[in-house]
C-alpha cells in the first residue's frame, strides 16, 4: 500500500548554531510525528538554570598535526553570563575580536540573535511556541491542498505529517563551536564505540567551581579500518554539578586531532541586567517560517 507524506519543514532563518530547546510537539492532525534534526553537538546549557549566576569566556580550540609536522590550530572565544533567573547571553566574536553575533535567551525560552554591526535583532520563540504557531500552519496548509485536490489520501483518509525544525546559522563565519567534527568518526565507529569504558575520573577545581570527571574511551583493533596500528578515541569531560555546566571537555582522536573546550575567566557575581535585554535602538523582527511541502511514496 502507498502512503503519501506530506513534509513540513520549519526553516528558522539566522537562528543559534545550536538551540538546545526540545524539539516542537507532534502536529496533530491526522497520524502525525515530529523529528527532530540535531545540529552539531554543541557544549551549550541546554535547560534554564536560576540561582546561579556566573560568567566566563568559552574557549573552543581545535588542534590538528600533519604527518609534515606541521599544526593547525582553530580558536573560536565566546564570553558567556547567566543571571540569577536563569537568562543567558553569549558573545559570540571572529578571530580579530569584533563582536559579530549576540545570543540572550530570556527565562521563558525565547531567544534574541542581536547583530550588532547593523542593530538588527531576530526573535525565536520558545519551543511550545514555535509548536503552536506549526501545528496552525499545518491545519490551514492540509485544508488548502485537500480544497484544491492537490493531496489525495488513501482509502482509510489517513495522511502521514512530519514536522522538522532545522536549524541554521547564517552570517559570512559560522560561530561557536562544536564536538560534532570531532566525534564524527565515532558515530561511524559504532561497533567501537558502543563497547567504551568509562572511568570516574573524581573531582577537582576549575577556578571558582568543582566539577566531576569522567572519561570514555575505546580502541579500534588494528586491521579494521585499514590502520597498521590500534587506535584510540577518548572523550574526556568535567561538569559542575553547582552551576550545571560543562567547564572542560577534552575529546582526543589521531585521526582528528584533539579538540577541547573550557570556561576560563569564570566569575560567580551578578552580571549587570543590561546585558540581557535588546537595546532600544535594535529593530526586531520574528524568525520567519516557511512552510515546504515534500510527497513521497513508500510501497
Amino acid at each position: 500500500m502507498k502512503t503519501n507524506k506530506l513534509v513540513l519543514a520549519i526553516l528558522m532563518a539566522a537562528c543559534l548554531p545550536a538551540m538546545a530547546n526540545p524539539s516542537p510537539a507532534p502536529v496533530a492532525l491526522a497520524r502525525a510525528r515530529a523529528v527532530a534534526l540535531a545540529s552539531p553537538l554543541m557544549v551549550h546549557e541546554g535547560k534554564i538554570v536560576k540561582n546561579a549566576p556566573y560568567s566566563a569566556q568559552a574557549i573552543s580550540e581545535k588542534v590538528q598535526s600533519l604527518p609534515d609536522g606541521n599544526q593547525i590550530t582553530v580558536r573560536n572565544t565566546t564570553t558567556v553570563y547567566r543571571d540569577s533567573a536563569g537568562r543567558t547571553r553569549r558573545e559570540m566574536a571572529l578571530p580579530d575580536g569584533e563582536v559579530r553575533n549576540i545570543t540572550i535567551r530570556d527565562a521563558d525560552g525565547v531567544t534574541y540573535v542581536l547583530r550588532p554591526r547593523d542593530k538588527t535583532a531576530t526573535r525565536i520563540g520558545a519551543a511550545r511556541e514555535m509548536a503552536a504557531a506549526a501545528r496552525e500552519q499545518a491545519r490551514e496548509r492540509i485544508a488548502q491542498l485537500r480544497k484544491e485536490g492537490k493531496l489525495p489520501a488513501d482509502a482509510a483518509g489517513r495522511e502521514a505529517i512530519i514536522v522538522k525544525r532545522i536549524e541554521r546559522a547564517t552570517g559570512e563565519h559560522g560561530h561557536g563551536f562544536g564536538l560534532g567534527t570531532a566525534i564524527a568518526g565515532a558515530f561511524g565507529d559504532r561497533e567501537w564505540s558502543s563497547k567504551a569504558v568509562t572511568r570516574d575520573l573524581g573531582t577537582r577545581e576549575f577556578g571558582a567551581v568543582k566539577a566531576e570527571g569522567k572519561r570514555r574511551s575505546y580502541e579500534i583493533p588494528a586491521g579494521e579500518l585499514g590502520n597498521r596500528n590500534p587506535i584510540a578515541v577518548s572523550q574526556e569531560t568535567w561538569y559542575s554539578p553547582e552551576l550545571q555546566v560543562t567547564v572542560y571537555t577534552k575529546h582526543s582522536d589521531p585521526r582528528t586531532g584533539e579538540n577541547t573546550y573550557r570556561l576560563e575567566n569564570l566569575k560567580r557575581e551578578e552580571p549587570a541586567a543590561t546585558l540581557f535585554a535588546v537595546p532600544a535602538d535594535y529593530t526586531v523582527t520574528d524568525a520567519r517560517v516557511r512552510m515546504e511541502m515534500r510527497k513521497d511514496e513508500n510501497k
